[in-house]
């Protein structure tokens, strides 16, 4: 049996969002005795969330590691003092403005489990409304869309959020029934 324990562990870079760790395996001959380096973040949420009138939120930001603003479902860290539903109500309304009567947890899984050991919580959120309470931040613009314009974003390029895309069949398996349905 191989020992998936490292030898030696270093973080070597390090900022307030993300750190880099440099790590030796012993006895892993994949790795060919060099070292390896990882992603360490926060645990992360995405809400896939529908209107009241049946629309998707999605929300369009700039992205620097991208050089561009994209379109993508609501998602963002889990605080050190929240837990992940926690985290799922709040990013959906500060990127939004929307609140759901309820959040369901549709399941956890890894986005780049090459690279990033964080872990993503995904929520389905149906029946949602604008609360009138919100302050729009600057650097974020609320898009609704059908079915069937998400569909079109997606076939466009404008939609790339492949973790959103999943997140439809998660909650299609968790929920049993169809809800990419036109309404």
């Amino acid at each position: 049996m191989q020992d998936n324990q490292p030898i030696c562990s270093e973080t070597v870079f390090k900022t307030p969002w993300f750190s880099v760790q440099q790590e030796q395996f012993a006895n892993r001959p994949e790795l060919q005795d060099q070292p390896y380096f990882s992603i360490t973040c926060s645990d992360a949420v995405l809400v896939l969330a529908r209107t009241v009138d049946s629309q998707w939120i999605l929300v369009k930001q700039f992205r620097p590691a991208m050089r561009e603003s994209t379109l993508e479902f609501p998602a963002g860290s889990i605080d050190s003092n929240e837990s992940p539903l926690e985290a799922a109500a709040r990013e959906l309304f500060e990127e939004t403005g929307y609140v759901c009567r309820s959040l369901q947890p549709m399941g956890m899984g890894r986005i780049m489990a090459s690279r990033h050991p964080a872990r993503g919580y995904a929520f389905f959120g149906d029946n949602a409304y604008r609360d009138g309470e919100f302050q729009s931040l600057d650097h974020t613009e609320v898009v609704l869309a059908t079915t069937s314009e998400l569909k079109e974003l997606v076939q466009e390029g404008q939609f790339q959020q492949l973790a959103g895309l999943a997140l439809f069949v998660l909650a299609e398996w968790n929920l049993q029934e169809k809800i990419m349905r036109e309404m």
